[in-house]
């Protein structure tokens, strides 16, 4: 598990677009490590307008994709978040040990953290609604939560599309403040880092892609937790549904119309007029010509 091109040059884009300026902690599902090479990295850093830092820190990006291999924490205290931490079943990086398939009972680490991710951790567990109630109860009301998982060519249990971050979103009203496609076309770059490309998320665009030559396709988002309320599991049906928007300052444009995600939870406070005359329309209509 780690952050490849894609998810350093997006942590760097937050941070120039001044989405971390309020982050001072963060704690990531699976002890994840920087996965690209010194010399994509240092353009990376290059790009954002980073040239002074402590390259010590950095010294063992080069082993990847052997070992040992450089823990994503010195990226994040580049960028100004002091705190770190992480969850895993392995221990390693410092990791405090959870297995994600059980309920987090340590309350001390409840809505502690102004930032989750999951790069590519939860879909290893196979209780994927118990590792997302956790990652919701670590993080603050106000805080982030990024998670990149494979739509194709994964290796997990589970395989993502828009609709799950929707889902979740519309569920817990989260704000989704960024998504994209990423496309890993089993290339290399001259460095030998993989190539992976933040695509807009559109599904027109995505069928032009000839899946039998890249070697995967991620869906990425950023989403951000407002309220210190339970998890809310979201559902798929016709009725209470809730439309989140999508801002996606990553120069990707042309998305698809974020999808209705719907949350299966009967509290008339929640729905929103719209949605709530049209529910009694059909109804009053079914009952008359059935």
């Amino acid at each position: 598990m780690g952050l490849g091109i894609a998810s350093v040059q997006n942590m760097l884009e937050l941070w120039q677009q001044g989405n971390l300026e309020d982050i001072n902690s963060v704690i990531e599902m699976g002890s994840q490590e920087l996965h690209l090479k010194s010399a994509d990295f240092e353009n990376l850093l290059n790009t954002a307008c980073i040239t002074e830092y402590d390259h010590t820190s950095f010294t063992s990006l080069d082993n990847w994709p052997s070992y040992p291999r450089c823990s994503a924490k010195p990226l994040y205290n580049l960028l100004g978040i002091k705190e770190y931490y992480s969850l895993d079943m392995n221990g390693e990086h410092g990791s405090i040990v959870h297995d994600y398939n059980l309920p987090l009972e340590d309350t001390s680490l409840y809505n502690k953290f102004d930032l989750v991710t999951d790069h590519g951790a939860c879909e290893h567990a196979f209780d994927i609604a118990e590792a997302y109630k956790t990652v919701h109860k670590l993080c603050k009301p106000g805080g982030l939560i990024i998670i990149s998982q494979v739509l194709w060519g994964g290796n997990g249990y589970f395989l993502y599309d828009k609709r799950f971050f929707e889902g979740i979103a519309a569920a817990n009203k989260y704000s989704i403040i960024y998504n994209s496609y990423v496309i890993s076309p089993g290339t290399k770059t001259e460095h030998g880092s993989d190539h992976q490309f933040h695509v807009p998320m559109n599904r027109d665009l995505l069928n032009t892609i000839d899946k039998s030559n890249i070697k995967g396709i991620s869906v990425y988002a950023v989403m951000q937790k407002h309220t210190d309320t339970r998890f809310e599991t979201p559902y798929q049906n016709t009725y209470m549904s809730e439309q989140q928007s999508h801002f996606g300052f990553n120069r990707l444009y042309s998305k698809d119309p974020p999808a209705y995600s719907y949350i299966p939870i009967f509290n008339i406070e929640r729905i929103s007029g719209s949605v709530l005359f049209r529910e009694i329309f059909r109804r009053i209509r079914n009952k008359l010509f059935k």
